[in-house]
């Protein structure tokens, strides 16, 4: 009789293991899908984060090219006033140049966004250089 009380007792454990196997399995099978449902949102999140980024970039990129135009008005502005001072003696065509070089600018600023590349080696040597004259002024 003890054998048969010692295999159900065996077979009552092997049951228990194999529904604690059925019941993690279950929850590592929720738990990859709560982890996949968070990475969505993560993703989501950060698109939204990016976009909002993309949004301030393009408006600062408007507002460097309407700085820009402006830069480039007042530049052709004073170009064109020291030419109507000298076009007051010239034959005329000079003003007419200069109104097509002012559509060709603004065509030109509409079109093109300028970015430049700073080197943090120039800057610190053209630094050093005039650290150098300023002690140099000196002695």
């Amino acid at each position: 009789m003890s054998e048969t009380v010692q295999l159900e007792q065996l077979i009552n454990e092997k049951t228990g293991v194999e529904e604690e196997s059925r019941h993690l399995d279950e929850e590592q099978r929720q738990l990859k899908l709560r982890a996949k449902m968070l990475c969505e949102k993560i993703i989501q999140e950060l698109k939204k984060k990016n976009n909002q980024k993309q949004q301030s970039v393009s408006q600062l990129q408007s507002r460097i090219g309407a700085l820009e135009a402006q830069l480039n008005t007042l530049s052709v502005s004073s170009v064109l006033g020291e030419n109507a001072n000298e076009g007051a003696n010239g034959n005329g065509d000079e003003g007419e140049a200069a109104d097509v070089l002012e559509e060709e600018m603004q065509q030109t600023e509409d079109n093109a966004v300028t970015v430049n590349e700073v080197d943090n080696e120039e800057m610190t040597e053209d630094t050093d250089e005039k650290q150098g004259k300023k002690k140099r002024k000196f002695f």
